[in-house]
Parts: C-alpha cells; sequence; structure tokens
C-alpha cells in the first residue's frame, strides 16, 4: 500500500513498523525505531524498562553463578533452552527480593521453590525417570553434603533403556551468593565473589539395573577451606544416566538420562 493511499484514507498508527502520524498540520511516516541504552538508563519516561533490564541483568549473573558450578555435567544434561529457562526462574527470585523495583537484592534463598525441581533439560524429568527416595544432610557449617539413598530397586528405574544394563548417579553442588545493587557505580555487583560460582561433582560407581541397592551416599565436600557466608546459597542436583557396562568401563547412552536441583542449603 502507497504513502498516498495511506494519506487519502487518514490512516494513523504503526504498520510493519513505519508510523503515520499527522504534525504540524502535515500527513507525514517515518520508521519506528526502539529508545537507545542511553535513553532507557537516563529518560525518566522509562523509569519502569530501566529497572526491568537492571533486574533481568541481576538475573542473568544469578544464572551464571549456578551453571558455571554445574561445570561439565551442562554438556550432558542440558536443553538449548536451559540458559533461558535458568535465568527466568532467577527474575522470580529477585521479585521477591527486598528493595525498590530495579534495585531488589538478588538472593536465592529468597524464594528456594523457583530452583528446587528445576530441571536441566525440561523434557527429561529426573523423578519420572528416577524416583527411589533421597535425603539431603549438612553440616553446621555446611562445608559437607550428603545425599543419602536408603533403597534403590528396579521399580524405581522408571523409563530404563531395555537394553541398559547399569546406571550412574551424579550428584553437583554449585555455589550462587546474593547480588546486590551498588548506586555509586549504578550495577549489581556479586557480594562474596570468593565463594561465588564454586561447584564440586561426584558420582557412583556404575550400578546394577536388576539389582537392588542399599544406602547409596554421595558425599561432596565444598573446593575451598574458606567459611561460605550465610549470604551464599549451595544449590544441590541430583542426576541419572543409563547405559552399558563392558570390562568394567561404563558407557552412558545419550537417552535415558536427567538431573534436577533437588535442595537449597
Amino acid at each position: 500500500m502507497s504513502f498516498q493511499l495511506f494519506k487519502i484514507l487518514n490512516i494513523i498508527g504503526t504498520i510493519k513498523g513505519i508510523t503515520y502520524y499527522r504534525l504540524n498540520g502535515k500527513y507525514v511516516k517515518r520508521k519506528s525505531s526502539p529508545p537507545s541504552r542511553e535513553k532507557i538508563m537516563f529518560d525518566p519516561r522509562f523509569t519502569t524498562v530501566k529497572a526491568n533490564v537492571t533486574e533481568f541483568a541481576a538475573a542473568n549473573m544469578l544464572a551464571k553463578s549456578i551453571y558455571t558450578g554445574l561445570q561439565e555435567n551442562l554438556k550432558i544434561f542440558k536443553d538449548s533452552y536451559f540458559t533461558s529457562r535458568l535465568t527466568g526462574s532467577c527474575r522470580k527470585i529477585i521479585q521477591m527480593g527486598r528493595g525498590t523495583k530495579g534495585q531488589r537484592e538478588a538472593n536465592v534463598f529468597n524464594l528456594p521453590d523457583a530452583l528446587i525441581g528445576f530441571q536441566l533439560h525440561k523434557k527429561q524429568i529426573f523423578n519420572q525417570i528416577y524416583w527411589a527416595n533421597k535425603s539431603v544432610l549438612v553440616n553446621n557449617d555446611r562445608s559437607n553434603i550428603t545425599i543419602n539413598i536408603k533403597k534403590s530397586s528396579p521399580l524405581h528405574l522408571s523409563k530404563c533403556p531395555k537394553s541398559a544394563t547399569h546406571f550412574v548417579l551424579t550428584a553437583v553442588i554449585s555455589t550462587v551468593s546474593t547480588h546486590t545493587w551498588i548506586p555509586k557505580i549504578k550495577k549489581y555487583q556479586t557480594a562474596y565473589p570468593a565463594a561465588n560460582a564454586l561447584g564440586k561433582t561426584i558420582q557412583t560407581p556404575a550400578l546394577l539395573c536388576k539389582l537392588e541397592h542399599q544406602d547409596i551416599s554421595l558425599e561432596l565436600n565444598m573446593p575451598t577451606t574458606k567459611p561460605i557466608p550465610p549470604n551464599v546459597a549451595i544449590t544441590v542436583w541430583l542426576g541419572i544416566q543409563y547405559g552399558k557396562e563392558i570390562d568394567n568401563i561404563f558407557t552412558p547412552f545419550v537417552a535415558g538420562k536427567a538431573m534436577e536441583c533437588i535442595a537449597i542449603v
């Protein structure tokens, strides 16, 4: 449709990125463009947008801390939308923080349920693949975390591939510090960088699928000798991989695997 026809029809509005309007009695058009970063950050009309932008940046920082600690497990278990899904969960955590919008505290302890049950792969649900009862024990200074499974039987191995002979459980911890808004620099910063984004992984030996296993214990020690500050959360993850063991070498299958966050301590 030509500009002349838009003019005759007296169309006012935006169509396909072009805005049509009247200015000083004349009918004009201009290409719509998003506001610049400078306008968002300093123009009072964009206060709400600015608040959303800064808190989204903080959510990215929280998510990065978590997935940095997860280390090589991401390559094994995650889906292609993992990062955006995790950032979305971290955004919910920030919305529960203290302070004004755009400067609210980013602290996982404000909404731990946003992460508990989070799947590294959205369509591979851990407790639908392996549903043995588990408990998480933590010592007083949180330097030692143990996942205990009192009994694991073949009945707990849901969706076990027919050709699988063994399975391996993987336990992971990943730390995430509170992130706070610093007015002087107008940015969020990690409150405890030395204790942030630390990770540790441990696995069981390959366990026979057809047998019952008693008292499985996965013990994780923090990868630092320094005390963990109270405002640093430790995310605890548990995963499973099915596969085959031949000549004492376990080869995991591409399918039949999952990992989820089971606790925040």
